[in-house]
């Protein structure tokens, strides 16, 4: 038993991909993505926080940031791969292997990665919900704020599995320096404001973000996205606070606002354009790059999409996750055509499995449009040929 406990730990040691041991990759503006994910408060009410106020003062406040739909868990899968396929409740959900992620694309190009999450009882877990630290009648940690699980090319692959840990585990390797250069975090059921308030989440981001904002907090440019998953308020198109914060933003963009149109989906983009990384050919391609990255990297394809009037994106579209039987479909095929915003074509390992199938269709165009169960819902094409 004893050989097996440290085998297990040694396998989660190699498996974190500590920055001390595999070296950091060098990105056009920053160095490291940190994301921290709170829980379902429209962006009147947290843009008037006191806490969010205070933090304002350190970063740049992304004043249009829309989550993609309803409720939680669509939009933490919609951020690591580019779609949400349908999903519109909050139940265990699965998706094959042949669903890539941004996990795909940082490790094809040796950028190391995690995933935090607040009361995971062990390394990997994939269990629905567990007791943590505290000690209410309610579930701290939950599979749904977790969205690596679901997606069996990271949970069919033990190295990958053993990347999703404890916030524990973070503050090990944010006080020896070797943080991963990308970081999802979701904090407990209650730190995330999802069973407490608006001023309890905002006051335990404010505490908790101090350390990471401090002067050499980190050596290499960090840069950290402090967001909500979607708003509380279903009968409004879905407007969160964002919050860009960390070494990585110019002194003189700290306490301003930018007014471009965001989602979910330029957490991805912006990434590709830092790190000049592949894309996943879905709705990763077309949505907009954060304004200071995209003006250090050249990138000039921002621009709202011409739907934006009519956008419900509190209505999730058809999709093969969806509860409705009447509305599901087959997961559409990615577009091997498609260039995104680190300038690159599809990841080739992604092109490699979808192009054998010459019949298939896809909604991903590259435009930016936003789609949405009510007016707005894909529009399915055929992609003749291979990659550009």
């Amino acid at each position: 038993m004893q050989r097996l406990v440290i085998g297990l730990l040694g396998w989660a040691c190699i498996a974190l991909g500590l920055v001390s041991a595999q070296g950091v990759v060098p990105g056009k503006v920053f160095d490291r993505f940190i994301t921290i994910w709170l829980e379902n408060r429209d962006y009147a009410d947290v843009s008037i926080d006191n806490s969010i106020a205070d933090l304002k003062r350190h970063g740049i406040l992304l004043t249009r940031y829309y989550a993609q739909t309803h409720p939680s868990q669509p939009n933490y899968l919609a951020a690591i791969a580019g779609e949400y396929f349908g999903l519109n409740h909050d139940d265990w959900v699965r998706l094959p292997e042949n669903v890539t992620t941004l996990v795909d694309l940082l490790e094809d190009k040796g950028i190391s990665w995690a995933g935090f999450f607040e009361d995971i009882p062990s390394p990997g877990y994939m269990g629905n919900h567990s007791d943590g630290s505290t000690g209410t009648d309610g579930w701290d940690y939950v599979r749904k704020h977790n969205p690596f699980v679901t997606y069996d090319s990271i949970t069919n692959n033990g190295e990958r599995l053993l990347r999703l840990d404890s916030f524990n585990v973070f503050q090990r390797a944010f006080a020896a320096k070797e943080v991963p250069q990308y970081v999802f975090m979701t904090p407990n059921m209650m730190n995330d404001g999802h069973n407490t308030t608006l001023d309890f989440a905002t006051k335990w981001s404010h505490k908790f973000l101090q350390p990471l904002l401090a002067d050499k907090a980190f050596d290499e440019r960090t840069l950290i996205a402090l967001t909500y998953d979607e708003s509380e308020s279903y009968d409004k198109p879905n407007h969160i606070v964002t919050l860009l914060l960390g070494s990585a933003i110019p002194p003189a963009l700290k306490g301003t606002k930018d007014n471009t149109l965001y989602t979910h989906y330029s957490m991805l983009s912006t990434l590709q354009a830092n790190w000049g990384l592949h894309n996943l050919g879905r709705y990763d391609v077309g949505a907009n790059v954060f304004k200071f990255v995209a003006d250090r990297v050249g990138y000039t394809g921002n621009k709202d999409p011409e739907n934006l009037l009519a956008i419900n994106n509190s209505v999730s579209y058809p999709g093969l996750l969806n509860d409705d039987p009447s509305v599901r479909l087959p997961i559409p095929a990615p577009n091997l055509k498609l260039v995104g915003a680190g300038g690159l074509g599809i990841l080739p390992a992604i092109a490699a499995t979808w192009s054998k199938d010459e019949t298939r269709q896809t909604p991903y165009d590259g435009s930016g449009r936003v789609c949405d169960g009510e007016r707005n819902p894909p529009i399915y094409n055929k992609v003749a040929g291979g990659p550009p």
